[in-house]
């Protein structure tokens, strides 16, 4: 363990701690009021279904419980963008999550907890390491590399269908969840077509969803064992 980390150790038991006690806490947290798809207001779920699609796509990548994800988003300063970019460091370091959070909180840098780590690196993580480790300020292109590795390991989406459904506008979130959908409904639909349904026939993803047979909470629950 290189110096970076030898400054928050005492700070790892605390976080890590503080996550499990808090998990039951989030099980009641009612942070989207709109929940249902609702045809006189086909967009008002909208936000909701995205996100819960999304933190089931990020807890079945990182072996966590949804309520885990949304705690950790909830604690601190710990944005939904940092914490995903932690959890892919910490998986592919063998870092503790508590740890790299802690570095951030106390002043640390993306550009020293990469430097500070020592496990081997496949060609694909060590190009994702590399735009982490070049953030200065905005966090959408290490994002955008950590959500699309993601993709082709977990979906096996070739890198050429990600960047074509990007091209027609879909952001990491819709791509998630078009990809969900297509994979699980039973009209066999292609991530490509449900992209279409959204961009060109202009229908909410809730709507899109419900014609594919899946409520915004059930869509949710796709990905999760």
């Amino acid at each position: 363990m290189k110096p970076v980390f030898f400054m928050i150790c005492l700070f790892t038991l605390s976080v890590t701690q503080a996550v499990a006690m808090n998990v039951k806490s989030t099980e009641k947290c009612h942070c989207f009021k709109n929940r249902t798809y609702m045809p006189k207001n086909k967009f008002i779920s909208d936000k909701y279904l995205l996100t819960t699609s999304f933190n089931s796509f990020v807890a079945v990548n990182f072996n966590l419980s949804k309520s885990q994800i949304v705690m950790m988003k909830m604690k601190g300063e710990t944005g939904p963008d940092t914490l995903l970019i932690a959890l892919y460091v910490s998986r592919e370091e063998k870092v503790d999550i508590g740890t790299i959070l802690a570095v951030l909180e106390n002043g640390g840098t993306w550009q020293q907890i990469i430097a500070s780590g020592s496990a081997e690196r496949n060609k694909k993580t060590e190009d994702v390491f590399r735009v982490i480790a070049s953030i200065t300020g905005e966090y959408k292109e290490a994002v955008t590399a950590v959500t699309d590795e993601l993709l082709q390991e977990y979906f096996k989406m070739k890198q050429s269908e990600i960047e074509k459904l990007r091209q027609e506008g879909a952001s990491g979130r819709e791509l998630v969840l078009v990809k969900t959908l297509a994979v699980y409904s039973k009209r066999k639909e292609t991530a490509a077509a449900i992209m279409v349904m959204y961009r060109q026939k202009k229908k909410s993803w809730s709507e899109i969803a419900n014609f594919l047979g899946f409520t915004p909470k059930e869509t949710g629950k796709l990905l999760v064992n």
